[in-house]
């Protein structure tokens, strides 16, 4: 038992120092939706985002460009508490997470994607509720040999303080299931964040929260490495009214 506990002390200093002595980055993330009702319980939404990231050596999250997206979705509202999404076309511009001098000097490289997706909320009491979230992307990356296949879900739960007031917490895990060199990078990422939802108008909401990213794998000069990010983020969307 002795001998057991010295082993579990130890390898709890050593996740310590680990994540005490890793990269953290800090990054701002921005997106807006424009939303367009469509016939029945369909829809289709029109994405344009762009993210920050700090620079070398400094922890400013609006220094230096991380990425542009454009991507269209496809929503089908099943019913109140299920919905279906697909998204037939999505353009990446990745510019390289700044880890020494020379990343700031790398032009960005560029994917095209394409998802699946299935959303999933049950009230658990009054205005509570447990949501799911499960998709799954097909990546092609320019540079990179083969196109990529990742599952990401997300679980969490959502408590509606009012009508127009929304607080969700989540945890979103990746994993790219085909396309990868090594079963070192089966692990994409993790996401653990806090979401306020509020709808300014009846067409007009802003999402605003934080997220805390660790990336399990990254190439760097010293071979892979284990990436920590604090993102903070900002979304507005705006749903154009059906015509009757």
């Amino acid at each position: 038992m002795y001998r057991f506990k010295r082993l579990l002390i130890t390898a709890m200093w050593v996740s310590i120092a680990q994540t005490l002595t890793a990269q953290h980055h800090y990054n701002a993330w921005f997106r807006t939706t424009l939303s367009i009702p469509l016939e029945d319980k369909f829809r289709t939404d029109v994405e344009f985002q762009h993210r920050r990231q700090n620079g070398f050596e400094n922890k400013n999250m609006l220094d230096n460009n991380l990425m542009f997206t454009f991507r269209d979705w496809v929503h089908y509202q099943h019913n109140p508490n299920l919905k279906f999404s697909v998204s037939p076309f999505a353009y990446f511009s990745h510019y390289r997470i700044i880890q020494d001098k020379a990343d700031n000097e790398a032009a960005p490289n560029s994917e095209v994607r394409f998802s699946v997706a299935q959303e999933l909320q049950h009230k658990i009491y009054k205005r509570i509720y447990l949501v799911n979230r499960n998709a799954l992307e097909y990546r092609i990356i320019k540079n990179v040999p083969n196109n990529i296949t990742r599952f990401r879900t997300r679980f969490g739960g959502r408590y509606e303080l009012t009508e127009h007031l929304k607080l969700t917490v989540f945890d979103e895990f990746f994993i790219n299931v085909a396309g990868t060199s090594s079963s070192a990078q089966f692990a994409d990422h993790n996401r653990a964040g806090l979401n306020i939802e509020y709808r300014v108008l009846p067409n007009l909401k802003f999402d605003v929260g934080y997220l805390y990213l660790i990336r399990f794998s990254i190439p760097s000069a010293s071979g892979n490495i284990r990436l920590y990010e604090n993102n903070m983020f900002l979304n507005l969307t705006y749903q154009l009214k059906k015509n009757k």
